[in-house]
């Protein structure tokens, strides 16, 4: 059933297997929203879901996490980003479950994703991208300061959405949406710790032209947990939905355990197969 709602992920990189459990669970149950909006790992899950391709993102970093044309620190000698963002867009055979273009383009869904612009370090939105402007969106909502690289997109160079808006819980309201369902990676007793200072010199000594943008990426933590504060209050008002860890993730940004990852996605599933009653309850309201 498609609700009148909009579906909000959060990024985290590969604790983004976590949102691929839950919206597989979603479309097992055939619950889909008319706006889904992601972040970083949040709109790779995101757009799968939209193109409704179950599975395919769990399937890509559990089967391909040690193919090193994808994920190498040896990338960096070549002057390349560890985490190659091309390899997701690539066609690797009759193994490689490719997008489902057409599909994405069919569905009753409006996908939006999040990226942050280097200029001015803003929360930059691209909504319904096709063709080649979707991949260089992806990537761009992607590309994680310091370990990938920027791309340059139709609102100028960008990067990880997450710098600016984590939880992009305030675009869904932009778009006019008064139900608003929010999937952490995290568990709602997670707050982050503040930048570090030698975090902090890299990120000046990588980006020395974009000092906005710096600003914006260390003072992220306190960005970030005023949302989850915010997050947590609506939802206990009702005014939100959220579905978020039952216990803390113990998966880092670039796990290379594939049991963990295989764990982390089983788990999004099940604590999602037991909120559904919940969840309709409150898109049905």
């Amino acid at each position: 059933m498609l609700y009148n709602a909009a579906l909000v992920l959060e990024g985290g990189a590969f604790r983004g297997q976590y949102t691929a459990g839950v919206v597989d669970a979603f479309l097992a149950h055939h619950i889909e929203f008319r706006s889904v909006i992601g972040v970083s790992a949040g709109s790779l899950c995101g757009v799968n879901f939209v193109s409704k391709q179950y599975g395919r993102p769990a399937m890509i970093n559990i089967n391909h996490r040690h193919d090193r044309d994808y994920i190498s620190i040896t990338h960096l000698l070549h002057r390349q980003s560890i985490i190659n963002l091309d390899y997701l867009f690539e066609d690797h055979g009759w193994q490689w479950l490719n997008f489902n273009d057409e599909a994405y383009q069919r569905s009753s869904s409006h996908f939006t994703a999040v990226a942050t612009r280097l200029t001015d370090g803003k929360a930059v939105t691209f909504t319904d991208p096709v063709g080649d402007e979707l991949t260089r969106v992806l990537k761009a909502s992607s590309s994680m300061p310091i370990i990938s690289k920027p791309q340059r997109t139709s609102q100028g160079l960008c990067m990880d959405g997450g710098v600016a808006d984590s939880i992009p819980y305030d675009i869904a309201q932009q778009q006019g949406f008064n139900k608003i369902v929010i999937v952490r990676t995290r568990d709602i007793n997670y707050r982050k710790k503040p930048t570090s200072r030698a975090v902090a010199q890299l990120l000046r000594r990588y980006y020395p032209d974009y000092p906005t943008f710096v600003k914006e990426a260390i003072n992220r933590p306190a960005s970030y947990n005023k949302q989850v504060e915010e997050i947590n209050r609506r939802s206990k008002e009702k005014q939100f939905f959220t579905i978020a860890p039952q216990h803390p993730v113990k998966v880092s940004r670039i796990e290379g355990n594939t049991k963990k990852l295989s764990k982390l996605y089983e788990t999004g599933k099940q604590e999602t197969n037991l909120l559904l009653p919940q969840l309709i309850k409150y898109l049905d309201r």
